[in-house]
This record gives structure tokens, C-alpha cells and sequence, in this order.
């Protein structure tokens, strides 16, 4: 019945190359959808922070219903007003400051959104590459409790034949069903694991999903500045301009005003002149909280590099121990696995070995391959932090292992 029905789920199956995966999610990600937009809304404040207040324009009436008893006229020739229009000139480089301000605020907003995209890729890749081994592991599970369950089924019948003890059979039925339940375990885990991974992918996450790791790849090199180096660089230099403009805000700015008034009768021109009189505040607080700040960002940079510079070392230093255990999975490594346990059968059937011994040896091949699987993983992990830590774009070469190009 299985046989039958391996065709259908095959073509059910959504199947992905690991790149098109990244791109789809990368696509649909509600996480990038609010980069963007928090990267508009920063652009947008930058181009209003170029452009000068807009001036007010005044009218004012005076004496309504009142005209005769206080101009002795009536209707519009009583009437007394003012129409001014007036503006802020700002001094001290207000305006220059709004736009260097303006300008940092959308550089801020670029580099938390490229950090935030390449914190997003690590996940998806390292999801992928977990994807990847975890079906493996599956299907050597699989392997495994199929194995056991048609030896658990060839002693029944030998015990009911009397050619084997009636506790040889019930232990093989006990460990068959110790490992069928672990695979249980396991394929609920992994499906778990592909329902958000399908989720990600725009996909419902019931689907049965498959991703395949690319064929062949060639990193791309560092394009300069690791993220977050880049975003605690801009934070800086966000905090610097902030100085500028409450060192400009300081400088009271001018409000120039020009009009026309009309009183008892007359017009004449209205010019004025106002400006801010700093007698409670003259805004050094703010100068002195906005240098603290910036203090503040700068010394923020000098973590942002030694992080960057521990980061790099310690990715470097995992994946040369990893790289000394990779030596001992050589070929012919999975062949030992499988002729440990053929030669543990061997012997059990032979009657020179116990059930224990093969039973033992079963297990030492799993948990073998898991251990290889966490070790694949690892190095995935290691090579995906020291991408980010020296500035070279994520992307699925880093998937495979000695890709050119890739980080070391």
C-alpha cells in the first residue's frame, strides 16, 4: 500500500531549489514588508526636514458692530484690522542641521533594515540546511525501524517454530517498538519544523514541502562593512547630527512680519520683528544631552567592533576544530556503519553474538549519523556568523561544503 502511495505524495510534494526558497521568502516576508516601509517613512521625514517652515498668514478685524461709537463711521469705513504675513528665519544653521538629521534618521532606518534582512536570511538558510538533514535523518530512521520490524516479524516465526527462545522474540519486538515510536518522535518534530519553514515560504504550512541544496556555488565576496558595524556607525553619526542641531537651536531665530494695518480710517504699513528671549532656558541642557549621546553612540562603535573582531575570531577558531573532526568522516565512513552492523547480525545469526551486541551496534550507527548531522549543522551555523561578521552577503552557497569563495 506504502509503494502505491509514494507516487502521489511525491507529486504532492512542493518541491524548491534552496535559492528560489530564499528569494520566495525574502519576497513575502512581513519582516521586509516593514523594512521598506520604515525605510519610506524615514525618507520622507529626511525630504521634510530639507524644506523651510511655512509662513503664517494674520487677518485680524477689529470694532464688529461696533463701528460709529469708536471710529464714528459705519459698515467697512469703521472697521479697524490687520492682515500680516510673517515667517521664522532660522539662524545658527537650523536648517542645514534638520537636513544633515534628516539625512541620518533614513541611514539609521537603512542599516537596522539590512540587519534586520540579514539576521531574517540567517534564520531561513540555517532552517533550510536543518531541513535538509533532518530529512535525511528520516529516512535512515526509517530504514532502521523497517529493518526492525521485519526482523522482529522473521523471529516471531522462528520462535513459534520452536528454532529460537520465545525472550529472543520479545525482546526484538520491544526494541522495534522503542524505535518506532522515536521515529514518531521524529517525524513529528521535523514536520513541526517544515510547517513554519512552509509558512515562511508562503506556502500553508500543512504542505509537504522538500528544498533542495543548490549544485554547485561560488560565494560572493565582502561588499565592505559588516551590518552591524554599519548600523552602530550610523547611530553615530544620527547622534552627531542631533549635536548640530541643538548647538543651532541655541541661536534664538528672527521672525520677521509685514502688513498692512487700518485704524480710524487709514492704512498704513505694519512691519515688526520678533524673536525667542532666552531667560529660562538657553538650551545647553539639550546641547549637553544630545553630546552624552553621542558619547554614548561612539563608544557603542568601539563594542561594535570588538564584538565584530571576537565574533570573527571565534568562527574562525570553531571551524578549524571542526574542520580537524571533518577528517575522521572520510570515505568509506558510512560503509563502516553499515558493515559494523551487518558484521554484529553476522555474529548474532551465527550464534556467536547476542541480540544486546546488535541491538547496540543498530543504535551506535544512528547515533553516529545524528552526530554527523550535528556537525554538518554546525559548520553551516559557524560559516552563516562569519559571513555577517565580515560583511559578505548571505546567501545558499553557504550551504554546501569548501563552496569557493566562502568564508574561512
Amino acid at each position: 500500500m506504502l509503494v502505491l502511495l509514494l507516487p502521489m505524495l511525491w507529486q504532492d510534494t512542493t518541491r524548491l531549489d534552496a535559492g528560489a526558497a530564499l528569494a520566495r521568502a525574502l519576497e513575502r516576508a512581513p519582516v521586509v514588508a516593514a523594512v521598506d516601509a520604515r525605510t519610506r517613512a524615514a525618507d520622507a521625514l529626511r525630504r521634510d526636514a530639507a524644506r523651510l517652515r511655512n509662513p503664517q498668514l494674520g487677518i485680524a478685524a477689529e470694532n464688529l458692530g461696533m463701528q460709529r461709537q469708536v471710529t464714528g463711521k459705519d459698515g467697512l469705513a469703521g472697521t479697524e484690522g490687520q492682515i500680516t504675513l510673517q515667517t521664522v528665519l532660522p539662524l545658527g544653521g537650523d536648517l542645514g542641521a534638520a537636513r544633515r538629521t534628516g539625512a541620518a534618521h533614513l541611514a539609521v532606518a537603512q542599516s537596522d533594515g539590512a540587519a534586520t534582512v540579514v539576521g531574517f536570511s540567517g534564520q531561513l538558510l540555517a532552517a533550510m540546511a536543518a531541513h535538509d538533514m533532518g530529512h535525511d535523518l528520516l529516512a535512515e530512521a526509517m530504514a532502521e525501524s523497517a529493518a526492525l520490524d521485519r526482523l522482529a516479524t522473521s523471529l516471531t516465526a522462528r520462535v513459534a517454530d520452536g528454532r529460537s527462545p520465545a525472550g529472543e522474540g520479545a525482546r526484538v519486538r520491544t526494541e522495534a517498538v522503542m524505535v518506532a515510536s522515536q521515529l514518531a518522535r521524529r517525524r513529528a518534530d521535523l514536520a513541526a519544523a517544515d510547517a513554519q519553514l512552509a509558512v515562511a515560504l508562503g506556502l500553508a504550512p500543512e504542505t509537504p514541502l522538500r528544498i533542495s541544496m543548490p549544485a554547485s556555488c561560488i560565494a560572493p565576496s565582502p561588499n565592505g562593512m559588516a551590518v552591524d558595524a554599519q548600523r552602530a556607525a550610523a547611530r553615530r553619526t544620527l547622534a552627531e547630527a542631533l549635536v548640530d542641531q541643538a548647538a543651532a537651536r541655541r541661536v534664538p531665530d528672527l521672525i520677521p512680519q509685514v502688513g498692512f494695518r487700518r485704524t480710524a480710517g487709514f492704512s498704513g504699513v505694519l512691519v515688526g520683528l520678533a524673536f525667542d528671549l532666552p531667560l529660562f532656558s538657553s538650551g545647553s541642557a539639550s546641547l549637553a544631552s544630545a553630546r552624552a549621546e553621542a558619547d554614548a553612540a561612539k563608544a557603542e562603535v568601539a563594542l561594535a567592533e570588538q564584538e565584530s573582531t571576537a565574533a570573527i575570531a571565534s568562527a574562525r577558531r570553531t571551524m578549524q576544530e571542526l574542520d580537524a573532526a571533518g577528517v575522521r568522516y572520510a570515505a568509506g565512513w558510512e560503509a563502516d556503519l553499515a558493515q559494523a552492523v551487518t558484521a554484529a547480525e553476522a555474529r548474532w545469526r551465527e550464534g556467536q553474538g547476542t541480540l544486546a551486541e546488535l541491538f547496540d551496534a543498530r543504535r551506535a550507527r544512528l547515533a553516529a549519523l545524528e552526530e554527523h548531522a550535528t556537525w554538518r549543522g554546525r559548520r553551516v551555523a559557524t560559516r552563516l556568523a562569519l559571513a555577517r561578521a565580515v560583511g559578505q552577503p548571505l546567501t545558499t552557497a553557504l550551504l554546501l561544503e569548501d563552496c569557493p569563495g566562502a568564508p574561512r
